[in-house]
C-alpha cells in the first residue's frame, strides 16, 4: 500500500481516552479538554466527538491560540471520570502550506511575539548554546528546510528517548543533565534553541500514525499517547513542523490538535476538584489510517 493516494491525502481515525481514578469521592470537578483536532491548511476535520462518564453537559470554545477546547463540570460526588475523544481527519502529504493558510489573521508582530519569548516550560538556559543550529530567519525556503533537518538529526544524536528520565513537570535542564527524555522534553529543548536564535516557534500537541509493519518504514516513538513536536515560522513557507523525537519533518502521518508557547498551553486534560483524594491517570491512544 502506498503511503498516500494520488491526491496526496490520507484519512486518519484517532481515539484518545483518559481515565482518572480517585482514592475517595470528589466533588465540583471543573475540567478542560484539548483532544479535538482543528482545520488547518494541512488537515481537514471530517468528524469528531467527545464523551464524558459520568455524563455531563460539554461546552466548547476556541482558546487564545486557536485550539479547540471542550469543558464540563461534575458537581456530584464521583470516584472516577473518563473522557473519550474520537475524530476522523484528512491529512496532506506536505510539510507546509504557505503563510496565506495561517488562520491567525493578526499582524506578524502581534502573533509572533508569543513565540519568541521565554516561558514557564522553556526558560532561558545556557545549555541551548551547546546545540549546533543553522536555522535563522533570513534563509531561503530550501535552506530553511535543510537546516531544520540538520537540527532534528542533531537532537536524535545527542538525546535518547527515555520514558523514565523525566516527568510531566520537568524543565529542559533535566534533559541536558540526564541525556534523555520524551517528546515533551525534546520539544521544549528545541524551542529553547530556536528562541535563542530569535526564530518564531511554537509547541504542538497531537498524534502521529506509525505505519508499523509497512515495508521500509521505521517504527516511530511517542505513538502510545498524545505526541508533541515543534512548528517553526518561515516568511514564505509558513509554519513548518519538525519532530525532534523521531528526527522527521511533520507530514501526512501527523494530526495536529493544539498549539501554544509550551506544554502548559496545550495540556490534553486539566482541571480542579474539591477533595483530598489521590488521583491515578491512565491514557489510551490509537491512530489508524482508514483511507
Amino acid at each position: 500500500m502506498n503511503a498516500w493516494d494520488a491526491k496526496g491525502k490520507a484519512l486518519m481515525m484517532v481515539s484518545h481516552s483518559t481515565r482518572l481514578e480517585y482514592s475517595e469521592p470528589v466533588t465540583e470537578a471543573h475540567t478542560e479538554v484539548r483532544k479535538t483536532p482543528v482545520n488547518t491548511g494541512l488537515q481537514r476535520v471530517v468528524t469528531q466527538k467527545v464523551e464524558v462518564s459520568p455524563p455531563a453537559r460539554i461546552g466548547q470554545y476556541s482558546d487564545y491560540f486557536g485550539s479547540d477546547v471542550r469543558y464540563f463540570n461534575l458537581l456530584e460526588p464521583h470516584t472516577s471520570v473518563e473522557v473519550r475523544a474520537s475524530s476522523v481527519v484528512e491529512t496532506t502529504d506536505s510539510i507546509c502550506c504557505g503563510p496565506a493558510y495561517d488562520l491567525d489573521q493578526r499582524s506578524w508582530v502581534e502573533k509572533m511575539v508569543e513565540y519568541l519569548q521565554w516561558s514557564d516550560f522553556v526558560p532561558h538556559l545556557a545549555e541551548y548554546q551547546e546545540i549546533p543550529n543553522r536555522v535563522e530567519e533570513g534563509l531561503s525556503g530550501d535552506g530553511f528546510v535543510d537546516a531544520l533537518k540538520e537540527l532534528g538529526a542533531t537532537f536524535q544524536s545527542l538525546f535518547r528517548y527515555d520514558t523514565q528520565a523525566t516527568d510531566v513537570h520537568s524543565s529542559p535542564e533535566v534533559l541536558f543533565v540526564k541525556g534523555g527524555g520524551v517528546c515533551q522534553d525534546l520539544t521544549h529543548a528545541m524551542l529553547g534553541v530556536l528562541r535563542l536564535a530569535s526564530v518564531p516557534c511554537r509547541y504542538v500537541s497531537g498524534y502521529v500514525f506509525d505505519p508499523g509493519g509497512d515495508k521500509g518504514s521505521e517504527k516511530l516513538r511517542g505513538t502510545a499517547a498524545s505526541h508533541a513536536w515543534v512548528q517553526v515560522w518561515h516568511q514564505d513557507l509558513g509554519w513548518v513542523g519538525v519532530d525532534p523525537t523521531n528526527n522527521k519533518l511533520v507530514d501526512w502521518q501527523y494530526v495536529r490538535v493544539a498549539v501554544g508557547r509550551d506544554y502548559s498551553d496545550v495540556q490534553p486534560i486539566r482541571g480542579l476538584f474539591l477533595g483530598n483524594a489521590e488521583q491515578e491517570l491512565s491514557v489510551h491512544v490509537e491512530v489508524n489510517r482508514i483511507g
